[in-house]
């Protein structure tokens, strides 16, 4: 039976909370510390909130009393009301200037500038009463109303300076005009109800008035900073309690435009609801105090509903009411020009209701794109990743991440083509689905390999599965016309025993799938720590790869560019292979990240550049037409201050024609923006194109897309993939028409089937390439492909 132990640890001032499941074995055991304050902070929640309950239910009771069973005079009902005032008023101030003391010292001003502003209140009514004391009567003293304008400045400085210390987006476009149509609304609205006829009243004093005038303005000041605070500060659990703050200046807002309403009708009169609601605004501005906690944490930004978003929502509610009581100003006399606002303003919603449908669309599609594999419909390895979280919700659990390896894929993959090595991988995905128990989760994290997280209860039921998936996946499978056995290897790592992250498990489980290639008889190996670690093997990698450089083992590959409409080679790709003289050919997959990490991705990019290069120019001098040459160019190579300097040398070393060059960079590279543009201009003023390749699968590049000097894009072979039968991709259309609108090249990559080609050739994308057309090939061999372009057969057989 599960036991609770809480003892106090002597040297410190933290609170150990133990749960045993077997006490005498104590086999698990799970751990909880916490500190001292934090037991006191989550006891003082309830009395904070029973202290709230009970000054909120006090107001109340007090003016229900004065207003409906108080029969004494006019000025002792005020009196008594404005004493209950003063006291909430003193009282924030004190909860307020409490939190100063306690609060970083950063945040410090804020607490400050809102204690000073409940003060200053508090002592304006202080003065009030001091005079109805001695003259017995109910008029506002100037003085008092000088002291509550006093409380409006010290709020807006405040306000002020929290948006400045936790907003991050006060130059987003969208902000200021939404923030341009509430201030507009509410200006108009308050002109045309409040200043103008306050302006033209004659009944009461100069004074009185100017007062009241100078309350709407402050109101209109205090309500802009209301609706920034709630546009651009998160109400997480780090400002959670600014809630109160809005809450309270707004009834303070709503208390003042209604004074305003009551002094224009004459009618106000002291110690109803108007003292009422500026006394529950003291209250929760002091509430923003009481409730506050320090927290470390930091909030997260969440995807809402576009629906549900304060920027689109607020501005057309806004300008419904200020239609509505614009028409209502004419005594709803309606004509044609205000049918035909109506009618115009109705299409602009619906208008903006269906763009808001269609980014919604794309979005789920990226966001299918980014998490799904869409060859088998299950994760992918961003979708594996991100099942961490989840799996720490149970620590308890006994769950084993295996990864099942398909030795031979690519040697397969190589002889027949990929359509051929896609439907092996589907193949198997269904028979994991069939062998696996219903809601094991499955994951596609690489080219030839799965990820699953299997629950188990004994590790010897782990040998059992193990031993039936490779029975099962290693069947001999006929495809078209060839049969088929593959060799499955298995790796296998426990959750929680040899870590709690999914990434660590996942690359210990690769650790030990290494291990199991190197073994020939062991089809399935788990991890164990003797293994021998990751950093050896890229060590050991590294070293190949600085003999390889230096032997001659590298070689470039040229994959031509194709108009799609005319069917001729109009470019070419050049891909770096290596040829390992005892391990083969090594996939770029494997090796180019390791020579990223130890720098000799520079060395080995100009090595590419320069051989690339060269073949170039030596094509153009045996008789061919000029083609453009695009070169992969890694985030480290565009980064250096040098790079530009070490292009414009190896042209003038190669005679190669700037014109004839592109140079292909990733989206992620171009994120720093003020770097980016300045390398991109140096590449322009040599004459070099620039092109960004995968374009689609990053979220910011559309943000700073039209900032870059660049000439191409490349639509990603993710989005290619989609285009298959009678399906259609909004995306891939879109991404067309956005680079022709910015007047840039658009090159589509990965196309494998005719009606791939068909489709992109209907969005309007002039050039493509992928296997449909050809493999990358060898120098000599590309180069037999250009005397025949003009009449190159494009069959999927025979280039597959």
């Amino acid at each position: 039976m599960p036991h609770f132990y809480i003892s106090k640890n002597d040297s410190s001032d933290l609170f150990e909370l133990q749960y045993r499941n077997n006490p005498s074995k104590s086999r698990y055991t799970i751990e909880l510390q916490v500190s001292y304050q934090q037991l006191k902070g989550g006891f003082n929640l309830r009395n904070l909130k029973f202290i709230s309950f009970l000054s909120l239910i006090f107001i109340f009771l007090s003016f229900g009393f004065h207003l409906l069973i108080f029969e004494g005079p006019s000025w002792k009902r005020v009196l008594n009301l404005n004493s209950i005032q003063l006291t909430v008023g003193l009282l924030s101030t004190y909860w307020l200037f409490k939190t100063f003391r306690r609060a970083a010292k950063k945040d410090q001003p804020f607490w400050l500038f809102l204690s000073g502003g409940t003060f200053f209140s508090a002592f304006g009514t202080f003065i009030w009463i001091v005079i109805m004391l001695r003259s017995h009567t109910v008029q506002t003293p100037v003085f008092s109303s000088v002291l509550w304008i006093c409380a409006y400045f010290l709020y807006f400085s405040a306000l002020i300076f929290k948006l400045r210390k936790d907003s991050t987006i006060l130059a987003n476009t969208t902000y200021f005009f939404n923030m341009a149509i509430y201030m507009v609304a509410a200006s108009s609205i308050s002109y045309f109800y409040l200043l103008h006829p306050l302006y033209h009243l004659q009944k009461e004093s100069f004074w009185l008035n100017t007062i009241t005038i100078l309350f709407q303005f402050a109101d209109l000041g205090i309500l802009f900073f209301i609706v920034t605070v709630g546009y651009l500060i998160p109400f997480d659990r780090k400002n959670h309690t600014l809630i109160f703050l809005v809450i309270g200046l707004f009834l303070q807002v709503a208390g003042d435009v209604i004074f305003a309403q009551l002094t224009i009708e004459n009618t106000y009169e002291a110690g109803k609801l108007v003292d009422f609601m500026w006394t529950l605004a003291l209250l929760f501005i002091g509430f923003t105090g009481l409730h506050y906690a320090p927290t470390q944490s930091q909030h997260t930004l969440k995807v809402k509903r576009p629906f549900f978003k304060r920027e689109f929502l607020l501005p057309y509610t806004i300008i419904l009411l200020l239609s509505f009581l614009m028409i209502k100003s004419y005594e709803w006399h309606l004509n044609a020009l205000s049918i035909g606002w109506f009618t115009i303003f109705t299409l602009i919603l619906i208008r903006q209701t269906l763009v808001l449908i269609k980014n919604k669309r794309l979005l789920t599609e990226l966001e299918d794109v980014a998490y799904r594999d869409r060859l088998t419909g299950i994760g992918n390895q961003a979708d594996f990743i991100r099942s961490t979280p989840e799996l720490k919700q149970y620590p308890d659990a006994s769950i084993a991440v295996v990864v099942v390896h398909l030795d031979r894929f690519k040697q397969f993959m190589d002889a027949f083509g990929y359509h051929v090595g896609n439907q092996i991988i589907q193949v198997m995905n269904s028979r994991l689905s069939v062998i696996l128990p219903k809601g094991v989760r499955v994951f596609r994290t690489s080219e030839n390999e799965f990820t699953v997280l299997l629950p188990y209860e004994k590790v010897e039921t782990l040998h059992e599965r193990c031993n039936e998936m490779i029975a099962f996946l290693r069947t001999t499978m006929k495809i078209e016309y060839h049969e088929i056995s593959l060799v499955p290897r298995i790796g296998i790592s426990l959750f929680p025993v040899h870590s709690d992250d999914l990434e660590e498990l996942q690359r210990l489980a690769s650790e030990a799938l290494y291990h199991s290639q190197n073994r020939t008889h062991h089809l399935y190996t788990f991890y164990d720590a003797s293994f021998t670690s990751r950093l050896a093997q890229h060590l050991e990698m590294e070293t190949h790869l600085r003999n390889a450089l230096q032997s001659n083992q590298f070689e470039v590959y040229y994959q031509p560019k194709v108009h799609l409409s005319t069917e001729n080679i109009v470019g070419m790709e050049a891909l770096i292979r290596w040829k390992h003289p005892d391990f083969g050919f090594i996939s770029p997959a494997e090796f180019i990240p390791i020579a990223e990490e130890s720098g000799l991705i520079n060395e080995i990019g100009e090595w590419v550049l320069r051989t690339a290069c060269m073949y170039n120019k030596k094509l153009q001098t045996s008789g061919f037409t000029p083609l453009l040459l695009s070169v992969n160019v890694s985030s480290l190579q565009f980064q250096n201050p040098l790079f530009s300097e070490k292009v414009e040398t190896i042209l003038k070393e190669t005679g190669l024609d700037a014109q004839w060059l592109e140079l292909e960079i990733t989206e992620s590279i171009v994120q720093d923006i003020e770097e980016s543009i300045s390398i991109l201009q140096d590449l322009a003023r040599l004459g070099v194109e620039t092109s960004i390749d995968d374009f689609g699968t990053g979220y910011s590049s559309l943000n700073v897309l039209e900032q870059l000097p660049i000439d191409t894009l490349k639509i990603d072979k993710s989005f290619v993939d989609r285009l298959e039968g009678d399906s259609s991709s909004p995306i891939v259309k879109t991404i067309i028409e956005l680079g022709m609108n910015l007047k840039l090249s658009i090159v589509a990559e990965g196309i494998e089937t005719l009606q791939q080609k068909k489709i992109l050739e209907q969005y309007g994308c002039p050039i493509g390439q992928g296997y449909f057309f050809s493999p990358p090939v060898e120098a000599k061999a590309f180069m037999a492909l250009l005397p025949v372009q003009e009449t190159m057969v494009l069959t999927e057989i025979s280039h597959h």
